[in-house]
């Protein structure tokens, strides 16, 4: 297997894709003294991108549906459908060879002196992981200045259900834990989920509890609420399909920030809960712009389903910053 690597870079950003799970392998921009650093999770070397011990899909375009489908399986048009399940009874991301576990082609690459971009592509036969429909799909990263937007295109010849979002796994110091970042989600309602991170109950809102991020929250506040962390979908405010503020993370000691933008209807709040050496438990944050968990069994959340003639798209904007900031406090 050849992991081809592309790095697109200007005087804010810095990026290196691979093509292995058409993820993000690192991205670095500057902190408040100008200097670069990282401010996303990397694992050493290239190859071992492969092992799933190793890489809980570190920057993977994950899908063809991202989170989890309860009992691997789901009923549409009239038709149980059943999965491949690899997270207990139950699917998460696509199954054990879903899209972040592969390793996709690379269609171009354009370099600008405001970025450039890279476009990776791949095709799922019908019976993928259980998934029916041959899905062709393209992923899209462009950087232009301090702005890197996302973006995913499917197309499919059956009806099928198509979920896709880019896991990030982002730490703006660099070091440690995130209890020193701030954390703003514009969304007034979260899904409740059960032990297994499938829906629970309907949508509810936020308002006292510790999943109210609607101000500027500092993470070590929300984890006092919230010891074991969060690993939860939030409903975005505004209207789904139109590209709107959805959050923004900062980081008082390096100074650096990043604001998301995103059409998609939720976004995933996932604070590393899992994560081990060589990294922190709460090493990162992950804000995953997507469709509920569980969405094929339950319509009340939307639908995941793409018909032949339909195209899936899936934009999403970073935009990483640097303020001033007189104390740690601020």
């Amino acid at each position: 297997m050849k992991i081809e690597e592309c790095e697109l870079h200007n005087g804010q950003v810095r990026l290196s894709l691979i093509s292995f799970g058409a993820s993000i392998r690192s991205l670095e921009t500057p902190d408040k003294e100008g200097a670069f650093g990282p401010i996303h999770l990397s694992l050493d070397s290239v190859e071992q991108y492969q092992d799933a011990a190793l890489n809980p899909y570190f920057g993977a375009s994950v899908g063809r549906y991202a989170n989890r489908i309860a009992g691997a399986r789901f009923a549409m048009d009239g038709t149980v459908v059943e999965l491949t399940p690899n997270e207990g009874d139950n699917q998460l991301h696509g199954g054990p060879a879903g899209f972040g576990r592969r390793n996709w082609e690379l269609l171009s690459t354009d370099h600008t002196p405001a970025g450039g971009s890279v476009a990776f592509g791949l095709e799922s036969q019908n019976g993928d992981q259980g998934f029916p429909g041959n899905l062709r799909v393209r992923a899209t990263y462009e950087l232009a200045g301090d702005t890197l937007r996302i973006s995913y295109l499917a197309s499919t010849d059956a009806p099928t259900v198509v979920n896709l979002t880019n896991h990030g796994y982002w730490n703006l110091e660099g070091k440690a834990t995130v209890f020193g970042h701030h954390l703003r989600i514009d969304a007034d309602q979260v899904l409740p989920v059960d032990s297994a991170g499938l829906p629970a109950a309907n949508l509810q809102d936020v308002r006292n509890t510790a999943f109210d991020f609607r101000q500027r929250t500092t993470m070590s506040d929300a984890f006092m609420g919230r010891s074991s962390g969060f690993d939860h979908c939030y409903k975005l405010n505004g209207v789904s399909g139109k590209l709107r503020f959805a959050a923004q993370v900062d980081s008082p000691s390096s100074g650096r920030w990043m604001q998301i933008r995103t059409d998609q209807p939720a976004v995933q709040l996932y604070t590393g809960n899992g994560l081990g050496a060589p990294f922190t438990q709460h090493g990162a944050l992950c804000l995953e712009t997507q469709m509920f968990p569980d969405t094929p069994n339950h319509p009340e959340l939307g639908s995941a389903v793409l018909r032949p003639g339909q195209e899936y798209c899936s934009v999403t904007e970073l935009q990483f910053g640097v303020s001033e900031y007189e104390s740690a406090s601020s």
